[in-house]
C-alpha cells in the first residue's frame, strides 16, 4: 500500500528531496545574553511576588521613558529585592522548596550584575526571611553598600546583617515585636519600627557585628494612628505618613532615633470626606526639592490603608503645607526619581500599570500604560 501512495503522489517525493537540502542551508544559532543599555535615571526596578504563580516570581527592568521592558531577573518565592547604593547589583533573598511549592525550604541571596542581569553570587542564608509581599523596608543595604539588611519573621523578627564582600551572614539581630529596617546613611546603624510606638536602633561596628541597641521614647500611638512601614528616606532622616493622614519623620543618625514633632496632611475640610493615605507604597520623596507625594483615598476607615489612591498630593516637607493635588485611577504605590528634571512613577497592582509625570510641585501626566507582571508591589528607580 506504502508503495502505490508514492508512486501515485509525485509530489511527496519531490517535497522530501528538497528538504534536506533547505535544512542545511539554515545557519547555526548562536544563543548569546545581552546587555541592558546604558541606564537613564528613569530606569525602574519593579518587584513583583507573582501572587498567582508564587515559585515564579519576578523583578522587572523597565524603561520609565516609554514603559518598554529591559530585561528580566527570577526572584523564586517571596523575594524581597534591594538595589546596590550605586545601583551596579541587584539582590534578592530567595526561598525555594525542594518539590516547588512544598517540601524541604532553601534559601539564599542571589546577587545579580545589574547591567547584564547574570548571577555575580549565590549567598547562603538561614530559612527564615519574612514571607511578605515585597516592601522598600524588607531589604536594604547600608549606607556605604557593604552590608545587605533582611527583614526575618518566623514569625518571631530579626534583622539579618550579611557582609556582601565576604558573601556570608555575619549577624541575626533578634528584634521582638518591631519590623521594618531604616539604614542610617552615616553611620554604621539601622532602625526598626515597633508596635509599641518606639523606633529601636541598632547599631554595628566595622565589621558588622552588633554593639548597641537602643529605644527611642514613644512617638506615635500603634492603636490609634499606625504609621505606614514603607517610609521614603533623604539622607538619615525617614518620613513616615501615618494611617490617619500625619507626617512623622525621624532621624536615625545618632545611637537613639530621634522622632520630630509630627504634622497634619489633611485639614478639616478633607477629614470631613474621609481623605487618608493608602497603598502598599504611599510615600515618596524628591531629596534635593524637599517635595513629597503621598496616595490618598476618600472616604477611609479602619482597615483602608491598603486601598488604592484616587488622588495624589504633593507636599512641601520643609513648610510642611501641601502644593496640589492630582487626580488617579486605583494607584497603589509611587516613586519618583532624583536629579533636576524628576518624574514621578505611580503604579496599579490589579492591572499593573505605570503612569508617569513630571515632578515638581505640580505634577503633569505625560505618560500611562500597562506593564508586565501580575502582583507587583515595589517600584524603585535607578536615581
Amino acid at each position: 500500500m506504502l508503495g502505490r501512495f508514492l508512486r501515485t503522489c509525485p509530489w511527496f517525493l519531490l517535497a522530501a528531496g528538497a528538504m534536506p537540502s533547505a535544512w542545511a542551508e539554515l545557519p547555526v544559532e548562536q544563543i548569546t545574553v545581552a546587555s541592558l543599555s546604558p541606564a537613564s535615571p528613569y530606569r525602574l526596578y519593579f518587584t513583583d511576588v507573582a501572587l498567582p504563580h508564587l515559585p515564579d516570581g519576578r523583578l522587572y527592568i523597565i524603561d520609565g521613558r516609554n514603559l518598554k521592558l529591559e530585561g528580566m531577573v527570577s526572584t523564586g518565592s517571596f523575594a524581597q529585592t534591594a538595589l546596590a547604593p550605586d545601583r551596579s547589583e541587584i539582590y534578592a533573598v530567595i526561598t525555594y522548596f525542594s518539590k516547588l511549592n512544598r517540601g524541604e525550604r532553601h534559601e539564599e541571596i542571589n546577587v545579580f550584575d545589574a547591567t547584564t542581569l547574570k548571577l555575580k553570587a549565590e549567598i547562603p542564608y538561614p530559612a527564615r526571611h519574612t514571607q511578605a509581599l515585597p516592601s522598600i523596608a524588607t531589604m536594604r543595604t547600608s549606607g556605604d553598600g557593604r552590608f545587605i539588611l533582611v527583614q526575618n519573621a518566623t514569625p518571631a523578627t530579626s534583622i539579618g546583617i550579611v557582609d556582601r564582600r565576604q558573601g556570608k551572614l555575619i549577624a541575626d539581630v533578634p528584634t521582638p515585636g518591631c519590623y521594618g529596617i531604616y539604614p542610617a546613611k552615616s553611620a554604621d546603624r539601622f532602625g526598626t519600627l515597633c508596635g509599641d510606638g518606639t523606633m529601636l536602633t541598632v547599631s554595628y561596628d566595622r565589621d558588622g557585628n552588633p554593639t548597641a541597641r537602643k529605644k527611642s521614647g514613644r512617638f506615635f500611638d500603634p492603636d490609634e494612628d499606625a504609621l505606614f512601614t514603607a517610609g521614603a528616606q533623604a539622607g538619615d532622616v525617614y518620613h513616615f505618613p501615618s494611617f490617619k493622614g500625619n507626617w512623622q519623620s525621624v532621624n536615625v543618625a545618632g545611637e537613639t532615633a530621634v522622632a520630630e514633632t509630627p504634622w497634619p496632611m489633611i485639614d478639616a475640610r478633607d477629614a470631613k470626606q474621609g481623605w487618608r493615605p493608602g497603598g502598599t507604597q504611599p510615600v515618596a520623596l524628591h531629596q534635593a526639592s524637599g517635595i513629597a507625594y503621598v496616595t490618598m483615598h476618600p472616604k477611609g476607615a479602619e482597615g483602608s490603608h491598603k486601598n488604592p489612591a484616587r488622588e495624589i498630593w504633593a507636599f512641601d516637607v520643609a513648610g510642611k503645607k501641601r502644593l496640589s493635588r492630582v487626580k488617579v485611577h486605583d494607584i497603589s504605590g509611587v516613586a519618583v526619581s532624583q536629579g533636576e528634571q524628576p518624574r514621578l512613577f505611580a503604579f496599579a497592582i490589579e492591572r499593573p500599570a505605570i503612569t508617569v509625570f513630571e515632578g515638581g510641585p505640580r505634577p503633569k501626566q505625560i505618560l500611562s500604560g500597562p506593564v508586565p507582571g501580575d502582583t507587583p508591589t515595589l517600584l524603585e528607580t535607578h536615581r
